[in-house]
């Protein structure tokens, strides 16, 4: 389309060109006709009958050209302006005005190819969803603009400066050391986090921005994809900062990626698996149930605990498939266990997202004919800070059917006075940071104290984690704590060692459990790890 644009403008150039010449031939025709003419009507010898329609025919052509060069010229103008139109349409973002995805990539090209030392800026906005879903997408638009000026008026009159799409945009800096671009980064961030007036509201939004350097052995691609990774790493890093990209972030982005696919394909083979770890009343010494905790058996990285794959299944979404999965399996496992075990387990602040989370856990527990009394969902504070109200909602789906709910991590949160009271929980544990410290540090063991104390004025039992020797088991006896979880008690166990910790037969013999997940491609997947094969990707 371009092409067929510049084709034509060129032709009506051509035109307007030739035009303009034989009209000037012809002006300079008629000076020199005319001379004669009025020389001849005012003189005494006549004019030649010739010469006088030749000067008239001279006069047409004239007014002609003029008329057919102001049309072309018009013609040329509107031409001219398709183009700009078609130019926009095609290299410029309609919401901002920058230069659009294409016209950056056709920009970082040129100065890989001129080996101009110049310096990709990728910035994507922090909290820009939230614009939308409060004040609607216009305002979001107003946002965008506000943003797009306020890079503008912080980079050289050189730089070229894009919105890529949604709330991202890019900006090439030419000809600037580290030094200066990191002093431009922090205007533009500086910038861009002031309050911002919408109409009668305030709105608030930063940018965490990924820099990379251009180069010519780089295609744009590549230092796009560079600036990006730095871009995820400042968010990680907490938001609203600049990081420079280094060759240690592309490393740990391909391991990240490879640990995403290791996760997806063990949960389909099934080699997530609960371990459970004893819960003793402080005082009576027994057990009275079981915190799950998540072991992935993998056929390549071994046995390992949650903190090898937790945050990666929660930032990639899998944490919902491999939760429910390990649920399931610790049901079933536990279900014929002494009746007045409970079986304690963790739901991720992520996963109390999904309104669908309570029918999620009482579908499990129908299926597998669990007895819901002995379930026990464990939820943190940062799950109350999310969505309240999905929250309240979830926890009354279970309560409703006999499970009970513990505040899990309690003192590590922001969770109030107010939530403990209007929310109905069923248990408080105090978070093991706290425990380790009780007999060392003056504030930990007053933190204990408080806990304790606001549990048996909410008529709510207080359960302790991390307990490791028995002088902080005395000390949490003393103060009032009802239970008590820890290595002190035991580490903890796979399915079969609580059997026989419990004295149990073993569960249908060796038949295949048509409840749990069906482990073949878990067995293929060891014995390619056997042979030393990774699994297809």
């Amino acid at each position: 389309m371009g092409a067929n644009l510049q084709t034509a403008r060129r032709a009506l150039t051509s035109s307007h060109l030739i035009t303009t010449c034989a009209t000037l031939a012809a002006l300079v025709i008629f000076v020199s006709m005319g001379n004669q003419v009025f020389s001849a009507a005012f003189g005494s010898r006549p004019a030649d009958e010739t010469l006088r329609v030749a000067f008239i025919l001279n006069i047409a052509i004239i007014l002609f050209g003029w008329r057919r060069s102001k049309d072309l010229k018009q013609a040329l103008e509107a031409q001219e302006r398709a183009e700009q139109l078609a130019f926009e349409g095609a290299f410029v973002d309609h919401v901002t005005g920058l230069a659009n995805r294409r016209q950056l990539m056709e920009r970082l090209t040129e100065a890989a190819r001129e080996s101009r030392p110049s310096t990709l800026l990728l910035l994507d906005l922090d909290f820009f969803k939230n614009v939308n879903d409060l004040h609607g997408h216009v305002a979001g638009d107003q946002v965008l603009r506000n943003v797009a000026d306020t890079i503008k008026a912080n980079v050289p009159e050189t730089s070229c400066c894009a919105r890529l799409g949604g709330d991202e945009f890019a900006v090439i800096l030419h000809d600037s050391d580290p030094r200066a671009v990191d002093e431009i980064v922090a205007n533009i961030t500086s910038g861009i986090s002031r309050p911002f007036s919408l109409d009668r509201v305030v709105v608030h939004v930063s940018a965490s921005v990924g820099i990379s350097e251009v180069g010519p052995d780089k295609s744009p691609e590549d230092c796009l994809r560079r600036s990006d990774i730095a871009m995820y790493s400042a968010k990680r890093a907490g938001r609203n900062c600049s990081v420079w990209f280094d060759d240690q972030m592309e490393r740990e982005l391909f391991a990240r990626t490879e640990l995403e696919d290791d996760i997806r394909q063990g949960i389909a083979a099934g080699e997530f698996i609960p371990y459970f770890q004893p819960q003793i009343s402080l005082e009576t010494g027994g057990l009275t149930g079981f915190e799950v905790l998540a072991r992935w058996d993998s056929p390549d990285r071994g046995l390992l605990e949650p903190d090898s794959f937790i945050q990666v299944a929660e930032a990639s979404g899998l944490i919902g498939a491999l939760s429910m999965s390990v649920m399931r399996r610790a049901l079933v496992e536990s279900r014929d266990w002494p009746a007045d075990l409970k079986v304690a387990v963790n739901i991720s602040p992520v996963q109390f997202r999904d309104p669908k989370l309570a029918q999620q856990i009482l579908k499990i527990v129908t299926e597998v004919n669990f007895p819901p009394q002995r379930l026990e969902i464990e939820i943190t504070e940062s799950a109350l800070m999310e969505d309240r109200d999905i929250a309240l909602s979830t926890i009354e789906s279970l309560k409703n059917v006999g499970v009970t709910i513990s505040l899990d991590d309690f003192g590590t949160g922001y969770a109030s006075l107010s939530q403990l009271r209007s929310l109905p929980f069923d248990r408080i544990k105090i978070d093991k940071s706290f425990v380790a410290t009780l007999l060392g540090d003056p504030q930990s063991s007053a933190i204990v104290n408080s806990i304790t104390s606001l549990g048996k004025a909410l008529h709510l039992p207080i359960t302790a984690e991390g307990v490791e020797t028995n002088e902080v088991k005395d000390q949490l006896s003393e103060i009032g704590c009802s239970e008590a979880q820890g290595w002190l008690f035991g580490k903890a166990l796979p399915a079969m060692k609580v059997r026989e910790l419990l004295k149990l037969s073993d569960p249908a013999g060796d038949a295949p459990n048509q409840e749990l997940p069906d482990t073949t491609e878990r067995r293929d997947r060891h014995r390619r790890a056997a042979s030393g094969q990774r699994a297809p990707r």
